[in-house]
């Protein structure tokens, strides 16, 4: 009976429809997200091409494309290779030195400090081996000694003691020697020497690798590039130079450590000296340290002597700032010779400005004191001069034959090592014997301390 009653409800909608469809044209009917819209034919057209339109707006693309290794034309750089092969010619540079140190009460006494920095090997002939750093590192030193890269069963081995063959300031580079007698003959046959480049066509972006003794904690590799050319560096009393500059992960300790190529040649020495910022050293371009290195490695290898001979003169240094100041170059100024004394008698004259000495260049008076140190009273030694002449300097040498020291020199120097090792006894700041002996510093204090030689 249901099902009737359902059979029967539909014909009359049947109908019902169909009537109304005699009566005007039905409207078609779309279902959309729910809600019924009544649309025209031509409504109807319109939402089909829209529908068609988001659909190819929508289209999705295929896998985006993946690189395989095997096809990558850019890989890492491995200087493996370039480090194994240099590695033989590096070495470790030890130093102790005496600096002064002033307290709290202005008082000055002497303290041994130690530092560790690097080199690397560049000759050798039948006694020695030369080894090439940075003159700040040893300039002051009393006791040099060098640890080599190399295998041993023993430590002590790989440890050699050296001298300071000569140093050049104004470079900021030095050559250190060390006997072959003094090496472990199985560690001398694993050394090598450097292969040094040219640095006369370096261009940024070119590989620079470094390798040096970082922060004193051993030999390590920094690899970069170069990152500037012709950086003028200034030093703290104001003297300039010309550098390159890396961008590898600088660090005190790698100066005098040697900078390579992708080749393994050294196209500079390291200096940690000027370091002004993270991930940015300087090096001295091998072009320019080659001659200078040649003229100290020919150089006679020399033992700071006892008793030193002098010149006759007393000297004050120039520094930077006074030379702009005075307009004279910079060395060591003389401002008193002593009668008949060495330098009297050699024709060295007061106001001349020393600028060398036994061919090692001279920019203070610190840097003569060191010099003179090597040289017995009777040797005879070519100081090269800066002398006034009216219109500005011109540069003469002189030959001077070192006498012994006076006896009011002596007592002086006496004194004045009483003075360094029992400070506390000497009031002031640290004022020596030698304002007395010779007279005040007559440039009010700037040039520095009085020193006689």
């Amino acid at each position: 009976m249901k099902n009737r009653n359902r059979l029967a409800a539909g014909i009359t909608g049947a109908f019902l429809a169909g009537a109304l469809m005699i009566g005007q044209a039905a409207p078609a009917v779309f279902a959309q997200d729910g809600a019924s819209l009544s649309l025209s034919e031509a409504e109807t057209e319109e939402a089909a091409v829209e529908e068609e339109e988001k659909t190819e707006e929508k289209k999705s693309y295929p896998q985006l494309e993946t690189t395989n290794s095997e096809d990558a034309v850019v890989t890492a750089i491995d200087v493996s290779g370039v480090v194994e092969a240099v590695m033989p010619s590096i070495v470790t540079v030890s130093e102790k030195s005496v600096q002064e140190i002033e307290d709290f009460f202005g008082q000055s006494q002497s303290v041994e400090v130690e530092g560790a920095a690097s080199g690397f090997i560049i000759a050798q002939d039948d006694d020695e081996l030369m080894i090439a750093t940075n003159n700040h590192v040893v300039e002051s030193s009393t006791e040099v000694t060098v640890a080599f890269s190399a295998d041993a069963e023993d430590p002590e081995d790989l440890l050699a003691p050296a001298k300071v063959k000569g140093t050049d300031a104004k470079t900021d580079l030095a050559v250190i020697a060390v006997s072959l007698d003094d090496i472990n003959e199985d560690v001398l046959k694993q050394l090598k020497i450097a292969v040094l480049g040219s640095s006369d066509k370096l261009k940024v972006g070119q590989t620079a690798i470094t390798i040096g003794n970082s922060l004193g904690e051993g030999i390590s590799v920094m690899s970069g590039i170069v990152s500037a050319l012709n950086v003028e560096i200034v030093t703290e009393d104001g003297s300039t130079f010309t550098e390159f500059q890396t961008d590898g992960a600088a660090n005190q300790g790698q100066s005098g450590g040697a900078v390579v190529n992708e080749k393994g040649e050294v196209i500079g020495i390291f200096n940690a000296g000027y370091l002004e910022g993270d991930n940015m050293g300087y090096a001295v371009p091998i072009s320019t340290a080659i001659p200078i290195l040649q003229d100290l490695v020919n150089r006679e290898t020399r033992d700071v002597v006892d008793e030193h001979g002098y010149m006759g003169i007393t000297v004050v240094g120039v520094s930077a700032e006074a030379s702009e100041y005075y307009n004279i170059p910079e060395g060591a100024y003389v401002y008193e010779v002593t009668k008949d004394g060495a330098g009297d008698k050699a024709g060295i004259q007061k106001g001349d400005i020393i600028v060398g000495f036994d061919g090692i260049s001279i920019d203070s008076q610190e840097a003569l004191l060191r010099q003179i140190n090597y040289y017995e009273p009777g040797e005879s030694v070519e100081v090269k001069l800066m002398r006034g002449n009216g219109a500005g300097y011109e540069e003469t040498s002189v030959e001077v034959t070192l006498e012994e020291a006076s006896e009011e020199v002596k007592k002086a120097q006496d004194k004045e090592a009483e003075r360094r090792e029992e400070p506390e006894e000497v009031p002031g700041k640290g004022g020596s014997d030698w304002d007395d002996l010779f007279g005040g510093d007559p440039f009010g204090g700037l040039f520095g301390g009085n020193d006689g030689f």
